[in-house]
């Protein structure tokens, strides 16, 4: 029997293998994660990936669909313990674009935004810094902002459910980001219902204005309890679970039981807090854990209270983890691909999509002749698959009615370069200057414009009249033919009949399309106009209905067709340039264009246009949008070139509130949606003029820019 069906670890092996190579760069590979926990300790992962941006998570996405391995998302590692041999899957670790925050200006609603990286410590000292009150005990907690979403992470009698509003997630299974209302996410008692494949991008907090002083008061306080009470060194906080929320504290059923200073191996409980355990340098990861599982034997043993662990073991043996009470960090994703689970989260992503439906794959209806059928598909092939044109600017940051399954917009864009590359853009060439006169499908001018030329050019002296010429013509000197009627009518109908034999002729048929001008357009939609074209006569064709539908698509600003003899029909399309998109009550993508016209209804985040901060209407492909989000799509048309790199996203805030956001934080408000070029201009000087570090927002929506400074 082949080793290859039978061997679990060859076939995973081999699955990691394929999953770095469809990664490629991004990837790395046996990287040691000890660096990347508060234990310090643990051996290395298969494949590891920091994201750096949106695309790079829709990378791993693509990935994944195609080859499911165990999987890991890490924050800061303060809740990890990591197997001395390692973690057999991929790691994904959040860079840069996922410690940004987006902080109010007082009196605003005191709405914060963070980052799933930032770290909570970090978070809590900034809200103090600008007067902000309610994240104070996020100062003992070394966690990341995704990670406390996670596992509802808390202390000093709050948690992350006392403040927070939404959670951005990206689904590393489908590819999709949605904003998801806290109270979906079952929070619980140090825990949620987030899965391996949910990363948190960003979470949004109601906090409340407050008194600085008062606020780093509190903050101190934290740090002295904890500095008091408990160990530095190497741990990851707070061991096991306390029973309950109010019933009594897994500390002190350990320390009744004199169970500080217990070691096994290198790995200690400590003389400090009961319910921390400390590894030495250098220690073993292994050596925790049997601590732990010794630990919790002996409470359950002596006082019945069956401890959990807030600690998640990565890469450990089931019933090792299991024996420590311990969550089994990484599962493979398969065992979690059917979105069917129940939970509020799953029923908002809804089902996954099959790779079977996607607009790539164009279907002809036969009868055709195979050379007809290929030559079609490549034309046609990846033509689904949505790309940007090379003059699309490229920026960083429920409907019912279904548009069908889409394909991810940045990586169809690297599939068409690539296939253009092989093959080359189809090129039609226009022979009208070649044909012969009666050839030509629009009348020609050549000979008119010949005879003008020389009337305009010549004067009535170079005119030169013969008499002879008139008076009587070549034809009248003929004999007259005497034709009976009934001859001449059946003359009439014969030249009719051949008239129609002719048009009728298959010499006539329609049997090359050529369609130029398509990156957006729906190819089942042209493979449709195709088929009803072909075969028909280019004397007959309905191509004035043709237009009429290809001009139904949203993506289709003007279609024009034009027949040439003796079987040819061209289709030059004038598509609609997206310009914006923002996300609708049903977490789905409304791309727009310039006129705020609804293009497409995408399930994925499509990038590479300027992203509209707001959830916007439900609306279906075709319809054109409120008049604000009209105004931020025409404000992301008109940003300079220079400033797009520097922009995050545009953002929409309710009917009167427009604006953009920088990368370093400045909020730019530009008001009700009227004058905007004019309050953009004045922007653009003032941010040419001051160093925009120092700048914490510009407000022009009165019509005088009002700075406000760090």
């Amino acid at each position: 029997m082949d080793a290859d069906d039978t061997d679990s670890h060859a076939r995973e092996t081999r699955a990691l293998d394929r999953l770095g190579i469809l990664l490629g760069a991004r990837v790395q590979r046996d990287v040691k994660l000890a660096a990347y926990t508060t234990y310090k300790v643990g051996g290395p992962a298969s494949l590891l990936v920091k994201a750096r941006s949106i695309d790079d998570l829709h990378a791993v996405s693509n990935a994944l669909r195609e080859k499911r391995v165990p999987l890991l998302v890490i924050g800061r590692g303060s809740n990890l313990l990591v197997a001395d041999g390692g973690f057999a899957g991929l790691v994904v670790v959040l860079g840069e674009f996922a410690d940004q925050i987006i902080w109010p200006q007082q009196p605003a609603v005191p709405r914060v935004v963070a980052g799933g990286a930032v770290a909570l410590p970090v978070l809590a000292r900034q809200s103090a810094a600008r007067g902000l009150t309610g994240f104070e005990w996020g100062v003992g907690v070394p966690g990341s902002v995704g990670g406390g979403v996670r596992m509802n992470a808390g202390g000093h009698g709050s948690d992350m459910a006392a403040s927070l509003e939404s959670i951005k997630i990206f689904h590393l299974l489908k590819g999709i980001v949605a904003n998801v209302a806290a109270k979906d996410v079952g929070l619980r008692f140090r825990g949620s219902d987030l899965e391996p494949y949910h990363v948190v991008i960003s979470a949004s907090f109601a906090l409340s204005w407050g008194d600085q002083q008062a606020s780093e008061a509190e903050m101190a306080e934290i740090v002295r309890w904890r500095r008091e009470h408990q160990p530095g060194g190497h741990n990851a906080g707070s061991v096991f679970v306390n029973p309950a929320p109010d019933g009594g504290s897994a500390g002190a059923l350990i320390d009744g039981l004199g169970l500080r200073g217990l070691r096994v191996g290198t790995a200690e409980v400590s003389d400090k807090h009961a319910n921390f355990i400390q590894v030495d340098p250098g220690g073993s990861a292994d050596d925790v854990a049997e601590l732990m599982a010794l630990v919790r034997a002996r409470v359950l043993s002596e006082t019945g209270v069956n401890l959990h662990s807030e600690v998640r073991l990565v890469g450990f043996d089931p019933e090792v983890a299991s024996a420590a009470g311990a969550q089994v960090g990484g599962t493979p994703n398969n065992a979690s691909s059917d979105s069917s689970g129940g939970t509020r989260l799953d029923a908002l992503f809804g089902p996954l999509v099959s790779d079977d439906n996607t607009l790539s794959a164009v279907a002809f209806s036969p009868p055709l002749p195979d050379e007809a059928v290929l030559e079609l598909s490549e034309l046609f092939a990846d033509t689904g698959a949505i790309a940007r044109p090379d003059d699309t600017p490229i920026v960083t940051d429920s409907s019912q009615i279904p548009v069908g399954a889409v394909v991810d917009i940045s990586t169809a864009i690297q599939a068409r370069e690539a296939q253009q590359a092989a093959a080359g853009e189809p090129v039609v060439i226009d022979d009208a200057q070649h044909l012969l006169p009666h050839e030509r499908s629009e009348a020609s001018t050549g000979v008119g414009a010949a005879v003008s030329t020389f009337v305009s050019t010549a004067t009535l002296g170079d005119v030169i009249v013969d008499d002879r010429i008139g008076r009587r013509t070549w034809w009248k000197r003929l004999p007259r033919l005497r034709v009976s009627p009934l001859v001449g009518f059946g003359a009439l109908i014969a030249m009719f009949s051949l008239t129609l034999i002719i048009l009728a002729s298959p010499l006539f048929a329609v049997r090359q399309i050529d369609i130029t001008g398509v990156t957006y357009s729906d190819p089942a939609l042209l493979s449709d106009v195709s088929d009803s074209l072909r075969g028909a006569s280019v004397f007959t064709a309905d191509l004035e209905g043709a237009q009429r539908r290809l001009e139904g698509d949203p993506w289709v600003r003007q279609a024009r067709l034009n027949w040439y003899l003796p079987n040819r029909v061209v289709i030059e399309i004038e598509e609609r340039r997206a310009v914006a998109w923002f996300v609708g009550v049903d977490n789905r993508a409304r791309v727009l264009d310039i006129d705020g016209r609804v293009l497409a209804v995408l399930d994925g985040q499509p990038t590479q246009f300027m992203k509209i901060e707001g959830v916007g209407p439900n609306l279906p492909p075709g319809t054109v949008t409120t008049v604000v989000y009209q105004a931020a799509a025409q404000l992301a048309n008109s940003l300079p070139a220079d400033i797009i790199p520097e922009v995050r996203n545009v953002f929409v805030n309710g009917p009167e509130a427009l604006g953009f956001t920088l990368k370093k934080g400045t909020i730019i408000t530009l008001g009700a949606p009227v004058d905007v070029r004019n309050k953009l201009t004045q922007v653009m000087v003032l941010l040419t003029q001051q160093d925009v570090s120092f700048i914490a927002a510009i407000d022009v929506s009165s019509g005088q820019p009002v700075i406000a400074n760090e």
